[in-house]
């Protein structure tokens, strides 16, 4: 029988009556399970956001995206790669270039796309306002960012006027001259897309004949855009078209197309957890109030275990095991409420958002166990330090 432990589970379940050091140590315990709660519920809220920007922004980008290494553009047709996961592939050519609607004056991106670019982005989930490209049979006709569209003051009621669109003119010898420093073209805008304030403020969408023919880049395009019949390959198969591809060209997955938005997340994740275990430290600073309290209330206990033969490594782990049974049923206890709480939330979502035009309505919530077993890790070891330590102390000065 472990002698040490036996004496501390003693110690930790005959915590009933009103001893004011029982008390302490049950604040203690209370202190632990809503510390470990509430870095569950701040994780699995933050992931819950975390996933709704993604799948906003994984909406408008394909999975793995081919750009040349050298220059802007490059021909379609001299690229050559093919893998059995490749479920659709879209030609894209993006120019910079200047909008204006009626007396307004816009800069933003003309992206054109080819006719595979509605289903493999499901574009249609994204609209908010009229139709898609592909519904009429012009090429002079554009989606635009909602932002653009706010900008641009282009209300639903007057959306069907045209869109001047204005690029540079590659083919000129001199940009002195406005008049043909710049190639002018006109679309039709024919519905309003939205996605997150970064791209509605920056795209519109056109098919890819109308800014080949007004950039003077026939058959040329910036990229193509690849959609994976398996998302979970992404990596494996960017790395064959690596290889396929060689140096001319860079294959970027989706976290490399949007990596500052990555980079951010996790960041400020990183930051919300740190700061929680801060906390979650000044709290354990019951723990080592609550031991050294219990320690000096059984000094008689420890001068009966010394004259039965104990030695101070024996007490020593005594009170470290009951402070450590503490830290563990404190966390088991916040895992429970913490994860049912999220559990709760991710089902029925009874914590809305309050007023206002949300993407959704009520917080969101996503449970990943590497956060579980991530903030078990850390309490534990917080407790442990805290644990070892006075026990370690007293011992010496009360033996």
């Amino acid at each position: 029988m472990n002698f040490p432990f036996f004496i501390a589970k003693r110690y930790f379940s005959t915590q009933k009556d009103s001893n004011f050091v029982h008390i302490i140590s049950w604040v203690s315990l209370v202190g632990v399970a809503i510390g470990t709660a509430a870095l569950i519920l701040v994780l699995s809220v933050f992931n819950g956001f975390e996933d709704l920007i993604l799948s906003m922004y994984n909406s408008f980008d394909s999975h793995l995206k081919i750009t040349a290494t050298h220059g802007k553009v490059f021909n379609p047709n001299n690229v050559e790669f093919s893998d059995d996961r490749i479920a659709s592939k879209t030609f894209v050519l993006e120019e910079k270039g200047l909008l204006k609607y009626q007396e307004k004056e816009f800069i933003a991106t003309v992206k054109g796309v080819s006719k595979q670019y509605r289903t493999q982005t499901t574009f249609d989930s994204l609209l908010i306002a009229g139709d898609y490209i592909d519904d009429y049979e012009n090429n002079n006709v554009a989606v635009v960012g909602n932002g653009v569209a706010y900008y641009l003051s282009m209300g639903i009621g007057t959306m069907f006027e045209q869109l001047q669109v204005f690029v540079p003119n590659r083919n000129t010898k001199t940009l002195l001259n406005p008049a043909t420093a710049f190639k002018q073209g006109s679309v039709l805008p024919v519905g309003v897309f939205s996605v997150q304030a970064e791209i509605d403020e920056q795209y519109i969408i056109t098919p890819l004949a109308f800014i080949q023919n007004l950039a003077s880049r026939d058959s040329l395009v910036s990229a193509v855009e690849i959609i994976l019949t398996d998302s979970e390959k992404m990596l494996e198969v960017q790395q064959i078209l690596k290889q396929q591809l060689g140096d001319g060209f860079v294959v970027k997955n989706r976290l490399e197309q949007q990596e500052f938005l990555y980079k951010i997340l996790n960041t400020e994740k990183l930051a919300v957890f740190l700061i929680l275990a801060f906390i979650m430290i000044i709290a354990t600073f019951n723990i080592v109030g609550a031991l050294s309290m219990l320690m000096l209330d059984k000094k008689k206990d420890i001068s009966t275990l010394k004259s039965l033969g104990a030695t101070q490594n024996a007490v020593q782990k005594i009170f470290f095991n009951k402070s450590m049974l503490t830290i563990i049923a404190g966390t088991a206890l916040g895992l429970f409420v913490g994860l049912s709480i999220a559990y709760l939330q991710q089902t029925f979502g009874f914590i809305s958002m309050g007023g206002g035009s949300f993407v959704v309505n009520a917080y969101p919530v996503a449970i990943k166990f590497a956060d579980v077993l991530l903030v078990s890790s850390t309490v534990f070891v917080i407790g442990l330090v805290a644990s070892w330590y006075p026990a370690k102390l007293l011992s010496k000065k009360l033996f």
